[in-house]
């Protein structure tokens, strides 16, 4: 039952995605020299992209998983090339909107999916073969789209721009913002966009921002709601945890430089609560 959930809510985020793309490159608006689709901020964009880009990376961990055991290879392989096509493409946007909190979290995901598949083989021989081979060639593909492809080469160079003018330090500024924060800390909170009194409309930390609006109760519970997910592991069978690792280690890379509200990404988290349910109770 609960892999029939995680797969209707796989295909859905997929179609979902599917008019949002559109109507972002329909709209086609630029802020800051950066693409931000339908939204005022680039990096509103780039944020809202990571569900995105965790579905892709579980529809490839689900794949390459079943071509290293030997299931049907040329169905596997054509599953394959369409998902990687999806996957550089969400890339491209990501990259397209300078949001540099969203690459770095997309990098870690992705290494996280390396080695979770690295662990899956068992150190066996075939298997850990068929994967560096996959590997090399993925590598390759990537290289050869910044490269040579134009719109992935404009996207790199945009991003690449931006870190030279702001600094590839990503806590530039935020430091000073945490800094306010804890300097003003109430035990009630603030109120909902109180920061503006400091010229910005949230805190760029996920826990820090609920800390100031909110307050350290609604924090604390907050935290407990993430922890108890992750101790919800043992009622979940493999595929689920690496999804279930997927959601929250993308929660907590945006949520350490951004704020994870209203968005696809923290539906996810969500859904994933679930998983953790006592069998019985299902």
């Amino acid at each position: 039952m609960r892999r029939r959930v995680k797969e209707i809510v796989l295909n859905g985020v997929l179609l979902a995605y599917i008019p949002f793309l559109i109507l972002c490159f329909q709209k086609n608006h630029f802020m800051y020299g950066a693409f931000a689709g339908v939204f005022e901020n680039p990096n509103t964009l780039g944020v809202s992209m990571i569900g995105l880009t965790v579905v892709l990376l579980m529809k490839l961990y689900e794949i390459i998983i079943a071509m290293l055991e030997g299931h049907q290879q040329l169905k596997l392989t054509i599953q394959l090339g369409c998902y990687t096509i999806f996957y550089l493409f969400a890339l491209y946007v990501i990259m397209l909107s300078n949001a540099r909190t969203s690459l770095l979290t997309v990098t870690i995901l992705t290494t996280v999916m390396i080695v979770l598949l690295v662990k899956r083989t068992k150190k066996r021989f075939l298997p850990l073969l068929k994967f560096s081979f996959l590997l090399i060639v993925a590598c390759l593909l990537l290289i050869i789209a910044i490269h040579e492809v134009e719109m992935m080469q404009k996207a790199f160079q945009s991003i690449l721009l931006k870190m030279e003018k702001k600094s590839t330090n990503i806590t530039d500024g935020r430091l000073d913002i945490w800094k306010y924060v804890f300097e003003h800390f109430s035990f009630w909170g603030h109120g909902a966009e109180s920061l503006w009194v400091i010229g910005v409309s949230h805190a760029h930390n996920t826990f820090v921002n609920i800390l100031q609006e909110a307050g350290l109760l609604p924090l604390v519970c907050y935290s407990v709601f993430l922890i108890s997910i992750a101790r919800g592991h043992s009622q979940m069978d493999k595929q689920l945890v690496v999804f279930t690792v997927f959601v929250i280690v993308a929660a907590l890379g945006v949520s350490t430089f951004e704020i994870l509200y209203f968005n696809v990404l923290h539906i996810l988290v969500f859904v994933v609560s679930g998983f953790g349910r006592n069998k019985n109770m299902t």
